[in-house]
């Protein structure tokens, strides 16, 4: 059996497309760029558009002896008297940034560590300069496909391309007490059941960045951004001592919206943003009023009920039109969570004040 390997026929010949995995190290690689034999930027490739703080990332992945994505490259076989020439389709970037630190064009980042922070190559203990020059990357090597069939190879890979998100990079970089806890929260099927996230915003880890935020916003209030999420992955990776306090908060909230609102799923609430601002307002009333239990979910509900079909009225002025504008832009800041908190807070009340800041 012939793996990687099609047959084409042209003009009354026969030709043998091939793929072939190799390695070849950073050395060598720089060498091929240098004389001419390593082509970085075919006319369907993009130029360099990568920032520092990605080529920086490149170069400490090598130096930790990180793998890195294969490259992918069009082998042409050398003519008689010729050479072997390469033509890069995917993996210009990772080139570029490696042949370009090579170069002395910038220089490395506080995450490499001390002892490498701020170094140029040139500069660089001669180990460190070897760990490079010897980095190994594999290299998938195509013979004797044509211009079509490269360029649809090219469209291939990157047509579909998606970054990992912030929530998808803590999953694979964080662990720890409070790490788990979110994890736990974030595997709740309440996300799903209320339609408050997506199939693919749960398979892409959303629902555990958002469990975060409720739990941070349980602790200590709205926060401006997601900036301290990081922060608390950090300081309670040992241990989260408040996870079963705020477990049975949080549950207890979602069993008032529950009872406030059956059609959770039908309304605008059902949305991350205001579904944060609803449990925002619910804790600061809770705390104030010494418990949820408190609070009449029957008439509150109904209050929320006409909130949403004021929202969707497109008539909409007064607090309405100031929620709409604070649930529209820059949602994740401070100051227009803590709007939209006091002003469902406003709306959810039969009988008690809005505390004041």
């Amino acid at each position: 059996m012939w793996h990687g390997v099609g047959i084409r026929y042209s003009r009354g010949r026969r030709s043998v497309a091939k793929r072939t995995t190799t390695t070849k190290d950073v050395g060598l690689l720089h060498q091929l760029y240098q004389s001419g034999q390593l082509n970085l930027v075919p006319g369907y490739q993009r130029n360099s558009v990568w920032p520092r703080a990605a080529k920086v990332y490149l170069l400490d992945s090598i130096l930790r002896d990180r793998p890195i994505p294969p490259l992918l490259v069009k082998r042409t076989s050398a003519t008689l008297g010729g050479r072997i020439t390469y033509e890069v389709i995917d993996g210009q970037q990772r080139l570029r940034t490696v042949f370009d630190y090579l170069d002395g064009r910038f220089r490395l980042g506080d995450q490499a560590g001390p002892s490498r922070s701020g170094k140029k190559f040139q500069t660089l203990e001669p180990v460190d300069q070897g760990q490079i020059l010897n980095y190994d990357f594999v290299v998938e090597e195509l013979s004797e496909y044509n211009e079509e069939d490269i360029k649809d190879i090219f469209v291939r890979f990157n047509r579909f391309v998606v970054s990992l998100n912030s929530a998808e990079i803590r999953n694979a970089r964080e662990t720890g007490a409070f790490a788990n806890f979110v994890e736990e929260v974030g595997l709740w099927t309440y996300w799903a059941d209320n339609r408050i996230l997506s199939a693919a915003q749960l398979q892409r880890h959303r629902s555990t960045e958002f469990a975060a935020e409720l739990v941070i916003l349980l602790m200590e209030g709205p926060q401006d951004k997601k900036a301290s999420i990081d922060l608390w992955y950090q300081t309670f990776r040992a241990e989260f001592p408040e996870a079963e306090e705020v477990r049975e908060r949080l549950r207890g909230y979602q069993e008032w919206i529950s009872n406030a609102l059956p059609s959770l799923a039908e309304t605008r609430f059902r949305r991350p943003v205001d579904y944060y601002s609803l449990i925002s307002a619910i804790d600061m009333i809770s705390l104030a009023a010494g418990g949820v239990d408190e609070l009449d979910p029957e008439s509150s509900g109904k209050r929320l009920v006409e909130f949403d079909a004021e929202c969707a009225d497109g008539t909409a002025d007064g607090d309405v039109a100031r929620y709409l504008a604070a649930a529209s832009r820059q949602t994740d800041n401070i100051k227009p969570r803590e709007t939209r908190r006091e002003i469902l807070a406003r709306r959810i009340l039969t009988r008690f004040e809005v505390p004041s800041e």
